[in-house]
């Protein structure tokens, strides 16, 4: 990761609330110095990621600053997905041309401009976060309050971006390919690719110490907060346990950290619950909610992802693939809560609303949701042998969702609560694609040819290569010869 020019605007640190949180008043500052300094840098890439910044882009090393996992790169995903009627996707009439570009890009699942974001907005955050983590312990000076809430919140960032990466560029069933790593802001030799249980353990261990911390979350953290660290906790065991980089111990963690986030949870069993999660008219950001751990609502220039021009249109343009509608039962509330019905010359067809993008809130993103954290703690007591508690679970969550379900047996439990995972968490931030990779998912889907008219059948391998990204040439193999690129994907040049 190279070291560049650190933009740095001053924040106002009194804030009014969750609605007028990290408001900016631009002043040049590029020398940190103090404690002052230190908090500035960190608040300035949080409000960087949460919205427009009047014009200012932070930045670091080249990499303007953005939440990796906005609107157009959870758009892309999406795509790769099985859950989209591909077939369908450019039937809206002002669909704009950048967006068909990136649908002939990722109808086959080789998205490089996908992999490009996701490195570069990662990889850039993570080397801004290392400065900051390195330039409180040099300006010195702080309570062990301050600390706790700077650095917490900067460790469970890192910890996270770094998660991310590995799910989305690591072959699932290769532990000597993890990906390169520094942590180091003074050392910028490039580095090879560690294994998967050496990124694991420094993910785990980082995490680990933040929930030792004792001090209280301030008005400013986003991410510094027992509920997403523990969630954190719970996504990486679950995910860990069926790959490469798996111990003996981590269904048991899953389930630990998941169990302590649902105590006392009941799913949602209303359809407006449901859809409101996922719709929202103003900017803000929540934390510890009922429903999940984390949400923000703003509104920031798209591109293929826009309601205007891009794919959603208002829930009005991408149609549910048959495989997923057909799996909800015809009284199921999320039916209602995520799809927009609508009768065309004599057919029913079900559009997908989910997230409710308006024209003044185009950005809606929803993280660690109670009911993953029930569905995962689920999963794990099935994996456990625990298959009564995990039916009961199961049933609980089913009859929340399904208002005239009255119980099954006989069934196989561990695949009915895969099935819910894909009905619950379809178009949320890469998940049912990360599923499809964990699961080693076989799939096949109709599209446009790549080469000319007509449409073609694409297929997808249960051990694909393309489930791992391509490490980009340019932004990465070029400057780092010592990482080696994914198998099967060759020279991307």
């Amino acid at each position: 990761m190279k070291r560049g020019l650190i933009i740095i605007c001053v924040l106002v640190f009194g804030l009014t609330g969750c609605k007028d949180f990290l408001n900016l008043v631009p002043k040049n500052k590029k020398v940190v110095a103090n404690l002052e300094d230190v908090k500035t840098e960190l608040l300035t890439y949080l409000a960087s990621i949460t919205y427009s910044t009047g014009g200012i882009s932070p930045s670091y090393g080249g990499s303007v600053f953005r939440f990796p996992l906005y609107n157009d790169v959870v758009t892309q995903l999406c795509l790769y997905e099985d859950d989209i009627d591909m077939s369908h996707y450019s039937d809206h009439s002002t669909i704009n041309e950048k967006a068909v570009n990136v649908y002939m890009e990722c109808i086959d699942w080789k998205g490089l401009s996908l992999a490009n974001v996701l490195w570069e907005k990662c990889y850039g955050a993570i080397g801004f976060l290392n400065v900051i983590l390195d330039d409180l312990e040099k300006a010195g000076g702080y309570t062990r309050t301050e600390y706790e809430t700077i650095t917490g919140e900067v460790k469970t960032i890192r910890a996270y971006y770094i998660f991310k990466l590995l799910q989305f560029f690591a072959p699932y069933n290769n532990d000597n390919l993890g990906i390169p790593l520094n942590l180091d802001s003074e050392n910028v030799i490039p580095g090879g690719r560690l294994s998967q249980r050496e990124v694991y353990r420094i993910i785990i261990r980082e995490l680990e110490e933040v929930l030792e911390y004792k001090a209280v979350r301030e008005k400013w953290n986003m991410f510094y907060y027992p509920g997403i660290v523990k969630a954190i906790l719970a996504q990486v065991y679950m995910y860990k346990a069926t790959s490469a980089a798996a111990e003996e111990s981590d269904w048991a963690n899953a389930e630990k950290y998941s169990g302590e986030l649902i105590v006392n949870y009941e799913p949602e069993n209303r359809e407006d619950v449901l859809a409101g999660i996922f719709a929202g008219n103003v900017r803000e950001y929540q934390v510890g909610s009922t429903n999940y751990q984390f949400r923000m609502t703003y509104r920031k220039s798209s591109d293929f992802g826009d309601i205007f021009s891009g794919i959603w249109a208002e829930g009005k343009a991408q149609r549910v693939s048959n495989d997923l509608l057909g799996m909800y039962d015809e009284t199921d509330i999320r039916r209602g809560a995520w799809f927009k019905m609508e009768e065309e010359e004599g057919r029913t067809i079900y559009y997908i609303n989910k997230p409710g993008y308006t024209r003044s809130i185009n950005e809606i993103t929803v993280l660690f949701r109670t009911a993953e954290m029930y569905l995962i703690n689920a999963e794990a007591k099935c994996r456990q042998n625990q298959t009564q508690e995990a039916q009961e679970m199961l049933e609980n969550f089913k009859r929340a969702r399904i208002p005239d379900f009255e119980g099954f047996s006989g069934v196989d439990v561990l695949e009915e609560i895969l099935n819910e995972r894909r009905k619950e968490f379809c178009y949320e931030v890469g998940t049912r694609w990360l599923d499809m990779k964990r699961l080693g998912i076989e799939t096949s889907r109709v599209g446009m040819s790549k080469e000319g008219e007509g449409t073609k059948v694409y297929e997808l391998k249960s051990d694909d290569y393309r489930y791992a990204l391509p490490i980009p040439d340019g932004i990465e193999l070029d400057y780092n010869n010592k990482v080696e690129q994914n198998p099967g994907w060759g020279n991307l040049n």
